[in-house]
């Protein structure tokens, strides 16, 4: 059987620096709810611009991943928050 292929969506996002905590709490809740479709997620943030940040979710090629409920859910709640980011999308090469 072959191997589905990942697909990975990479967000740049400015985050004032007075909300840091609300940020890190709303990332928590997309990090969970990717975690808990099969997806994997994680933070960056850039060495010398503490208020920039890259986020990263890892999912399978699967029609709909990114759309699964609570997932969809908690991307939405921090596009609300915090604005849309520079969003990409990334595939996996053999």
């Amino acid at each position: 059987m072959p191997q589905r292929k990942r697909r990975l969506l990479s967000t740049r996002r400015v985050v004032p620096l007075d909300r840091l905590d609300e940020y890190t709490a709303a990332w928590e809740a997309v990090q969970r709810a990717a975690r808990d479709s099969g997806a994997r997620a994680w933070l960056f943030r850039a060495r010398d611009r503490q208020d920039h940040f890259v986020e990263f979710i890892e999912h399978s090629e699967a029609p709909g991943a990114l759309e699964a409920g609570e997932l969809r859910r908690a991307r939405a709640l921090l596009e609300e928050q915090f604005g849309a980011g520079q969003t990409e999308e990334w595939e996996g090469v053999s």
